[in-house]
């Protein structure tokens, strides 16, 4: 087998991974990636010591069949008491490091892949484009940006969702960031008194608020959306051994054909039942409306609260969301994404206690402020930017913290993209993305699977409408490297 992968991000190191702990006939694979983050992706390329991954070691493996293979890597390189977040009792540690893991995994699956008799390259530009070799045998030739041309008999669409898009048109407008990581490099040119505003709420956001806090920024930073709504702060783990929150009823639900949401709520109240804890309660935390400084405040003093219910559905949302979303009934799922977007995102990628705290310092100073109710952005003659939402105010710099939402193709793949779905490869999703076999992960035309194209990560149709989890592309990465050898 000739393999090319598209993409050198966090789902490609989990499938060479994969791939090196598989038997099979030995082939040959290229990786393709026009950046200079290979194997790091946005997130997680060398950048301020304060700029921590947003969950603890035990849930970023990338190696599905070994949840703590990451946990071990960190511990035989790394000083990880130095990282501890207090109130959350485990270690955080930089972006920048995780980021290194990523990099050496990858380059320690490449050499038992070449001992194992394959062959391996990794070309640094994009793939732009292909086109078939023959009508039947399903062989195909990649193009690149460069000029290049790779047969492949199978190809891999890893390419994760790319970077922020610009709504406001500032691209170009001196002050405005629309990728701001790494931060230490976006950061480094903004006066300490700027008034800074950044689009959006959510984990990027904060990251660029500690960030501009440890690098002793003194002006204001204003955070900008429609809704003005901060992430849940996680809480300290605890032991879960879930009874009915499990993959297997997960997978009995999705045998009937479709699933029904009430379903899943009563797997969630057994559960509370079965550990004596009311459900209730647990419903009204999840559906509350108020204040965000309030809640952000209240969730603080509750790090250590025993009830489970908030752990057991962030563990919900990622182990059983990819076994029951593709199967849920599509009324539920337009609400899903429609009106709990924000809730469950928020659920499934909480604020860690350490970055929770320096927000809410940030917050009762008056520094750091929420602002709701944007409008738009105009880049100003001359320099700054004039903000409109339930006021009109001046702000010297602007960072783009919105990132794009599940099923988005990155910009650097759409002329790919775009031929695949010009020459009958692939297929749009109603719902986004390109539709794909399940388990296979391979694209699918008219309910026909392509010979050649499979997809990892957020560009598959059936994948959840929030950011793929590392486990969670692990997961992904193994059952396809399954496979593609078989």
């Amino acid at each position: 087998m000739d393999l090319g992968i598209i993409g050198a991000g966090a789902a490609a190191v989990g499938l060479l991974d994969a791939l090196a702990a598989t038997e099979g006939t030995p082939g040959s694979i290229t990786v393709f990636d026009g950046s200079s983050a290979v194997w790091r992706g946005r997130p997680y390329q060398p950048d301020l010591e304060a700029v921590r991954v947003n969950a603890p070691p035990a849930l970023m493996s990338v190696r599905a069949t070994d949840r703590a293979h990451y946990e071990r890597w960190l511990q035989d390189r790394h000083e990880v008491a130095r990282y501890l977040d207090e109130g959350l009792g485990q270690p955080l540690v930089p972006r920048s490091v995780y980021g290194e893991y990523l990099e050496q995994t990858a380059q320690t699956a490449i050499g038992r892949l070449r001992r194992n008799g394959w062959q391996v390259s990794v070309v640094n530009s994009r793939v732009v484009g292909f086109s078939r070799r023959g009508a039947s045998d399903g062989r195909a030739v990649l193009h690149t940006a460069n000029g290049g041309n790779h047969p492949v008999d199978r190809a891999v669409l890893s390419v994760g969702s790319g970077r922020p898009r610009d709504h406001y048109g500032l691209t170009g407008a001196p002050g405005y960031v629309n990728e701001p990581y790494p931060l230490a490099e976006t950061i480094a040119g903004i006066p300490a008194d700027a008034r800074v505003a950044v689009v959006g709420s959510g984990l990027t956001a904060v990251d660029i608020a500690v960030a501009l806090t440890t690098n002793n920024h003194t002006g204001p930073i204003s955070l900008l959306s429609r809704s003005g709504v901060l992430p849940f702060v996680q809480q300290r783990p605890l032991p879960l051994a879930p009874q009915h929150l499990t993959p297997a009823n997960g997978l009995r639900l999705a045998a009937a054909g479709v699933v029904h949401f009430h379903q899943l709520v009563e797997l969630m109240r057994a559960e509370l039942a079965e550990l004596g804890q009311d459900f209730e309660s647990f419903a009204a935390e999840i559906r509350a409306t108020e204040e965000p400084v309030t809640r952000l405040r209240r969730q603080l003093t509750e790090l250590d609260n025993p009830h489970q219910g908030r752990r057991l559905l962030t563990m919900a949302i990622r182990v059983l969301g990819p076994i029951v979303w593709p199967l849920l009934a599509e009324q539920d799922r337009s609400i899903l994404r429609s009106e709990y977007f924000r809730t469950i995102s928020s659920l499934s990628s909480p604020m860690v206690p350490r970055n929770a705290k320096i927000v809410l310092r940030l917050l009762d100073s008056g520094q750091l402020r929420l602002r709701s109710g944007l409008g738009k952005i105009e880049a100003r003659p001359g320099a700054g930017f004039t903000v409109h939402d339930d006021a009109e105010w001046h702000a010297d710099a602007v960072f783009n913290a919105v990132n794009p939402p599940a099923y988005t193709t990155p910009q650097e793949t759409e002329p790919l993209v775009s031929a695949l779905l010009a020459s009958g490869a692939a297929e749009s999703a109603a719902t986004g993305g390109l539709r794909i076999e399940p388990g296979t992960r391979r694209l699918l035309v008219a309910d026909r699977p392509d010979p050649t194209w499979h997809a990892l990560g957020n560009l598959a149709a059936d994948s959840l409408f929030i950011a793929t989890n590392p486990p969670g592309l692990a997961m992904e990465a193994a059952t396809l490297a399954h496979h593609l050898m078989a």
